[in-house]
């Protein structure tokens, strides 16, 4: 039992990875809020109207109570 344990450890430290972010600037994010019947790809299409050359996106936050969602966005370059 000790062995499969830390044969889970390894496998698990083995997947796990940071993944490289471009650091941007707290001013560069804007926040978009899709509520009522709007779903996530309106996000993303209001996301693709803003950043045409493609986009970063942080905090995803969804409240199903309210019909609220949120997400920040950065574009790149």
């Amino acid at each position: 039992m000790k062995y499969i344990g830390m044969l889970a450890l390894l496998f698990l430290l083995g997947c796990a990875h940071n993944t490289p972010y471009k650091k941007v600037a707290a001013s560069e994010w804007t926040e978009l809020t899709c509520s009522g019947f709007e779903t996530w790809h309106d996000c993303i299409t209001k996301a693709q109207e803003i950043c045409p050359h493609g986009f970063y996106t942080a905090n995803h936050l969804e409240n199903l109570l309210i019909q609220r969602r949120v997400v920040e966005v950065a574009c790149k370059g």
